[in-house]
């Protein structure tokens, strides 16, 4: 039976309404399914966290009934619905790409995305995506925007000068906003890690009828999970959704030593703790999280301004990357402050750069834009 937690993602009705519905998808024979429903809240809160495509695929799947009125069936099928239109059309932007990579001889492993969701989740609407998520090698990265841009992805952004991939944009029929394919050559940043690529192709296997298109391992994508979960602290439950998902239908297949080995080598053991804390808060029982050996992070109140830092903190692995992250937020190179200020620095003298730069930061710290 779910127990309650005293800590949140943003209200306390996702802990009554949306935890216990995941936990009667996954469980049927959990109790929770005699709880009656709100239908137009938990529907808000679905649509909020941006899990409907899960949810509907779960309730789809599982065959179970739940204690809410036909609205909520009604309200969740036209999300998914839109939803549905989006993902077809991101697959079919995401088979053109992959195409042009096996053409070109250029290596690639697509992350998350379309894939994600045919492999793990039954069907490439079974989980929502909004853009395209690509990993390379360094070496690769010329020939792969060659690749991109032969795909119509012509418009780049201005690149944040500590990320760890670049992003071109297309306009895409059928979709209300300009869709993102992101060249990525790692998973996180290189001077808060000793991130190491290589186990992510040595593990990962050929895509069904190419040969240079290659698709992660279920321990490398459960991983990469929490490290995407960690990067973004957490703050929205599609990430504690993905895990669920891997641990409670996937859990064989991942093996969970590997993983915590893989991220002592790469200095990320404390983002896969974070991220698996966080699953834990709100699942404490969740039986195929026990006998995984990560460490437990304290997780802060989430609906602080202070949380985001306290978390980033937190899941580094050592004081020295903490220091490195304290030392770039108070002085960044004037690169990042003008990437942060969105402006090409022309005519402007560097104190007028980070005047400009923390007069930004106390407005936003105030609430401002």
């Amino acid at each position: 039976m779910y127990h309650k937690v005293d800590r949140q993602l943003s209200t306390k009705k996702e802990l009554t309404m949306i935890i216990p519905l995941l936990r009667t998808l996954y469980h049927p024979e959990d109790p929770a399914h005699d709880l009656i429903f709100d239908a137009r809240e938990l529907h808000t809160e679905i649509r909020e966290h941006s899990i409907g495509a899960q949810v509907y695929h779960l309730l789809k799947t599982a065959g179970i009934e739940i204690n809410v009125s036909s609205s909520f069936h009604e309200l969740l099928y036209r999300s998914y619905e839109t939803g549905f239109l989006q993902s077809l059309l991101i697959k079919r932007e995401t088979e053109k790409l992959l195409k042009e990579f096996e053409n070109q001889g250029v290596p690639v492993i697509p992350l998350k995305g379309t894939i994600l969701a045919e492999r793990y989740y039954g069907h490439y609407a079974a989980r929502g995506t909004s853009d395209i998520d690509l990993l390379i090698h360094p070496e690769h990265l010329e020939a792969a925007v060659k690749c991109v841009r032969k795909c119509g992805f012509n418009t780049t952004s201005q690149e944040n000068p500590v990320h760890y991939h670049h992003e071109w944009f297309k306009q895409a029929s059928g979709l209300p906003e300009p869709l993102a394919v992101e060249l990525h050559w790692s998973l996180v940043q290189s001077d808060t890690s000793q991130m190491n690529m290589g186990a992510a192709w040595t593990t990962s296997e050929p895509l069904t009828d190419y040969k240079n298109v290659r698709v992660l391992s279920p321990s490398y994508t459960f991983y990469t999970l929490c490290l995407h979960g960690a990067s973004h602290q957490m703050d929205s439950l599609k990430y504690v959704v993905d895990l669920l998902h891997m641990l409670e239908r996937h859990h064989e297949q991942i093996d969970f030593t590997w993983v915590l080995k893989q991220a002592d080598l790469d200095h990320t053991r404390r983002r896969i703790g974070a991220a698996l804390s966080v699953v834990s808060q709100f699942l404490p029982d969740l039986a195929s999280l026990q006998g995984i050996a990560y460490e437990h992070i304290h997780i802060y109140n989430q609906k602080s301004r202070l949380y985001r830092l306290l978390f980033t903190l937190s899941m580094l692995d050592s004081w020295r990357y903490r220091w490195i992250f304290i030392a770039r937020l108070i002085i960044p190179s004037q690169r990042l402050a003008l990437y942060s200020l969105g402006t090409d620095g022309r005519r402007k003298s560097w104190v007028s750069i980070y005047y400009n730069l923390y007069k930004q930061r106390f407005r936003k710290l105030w609430g401002g834009q």
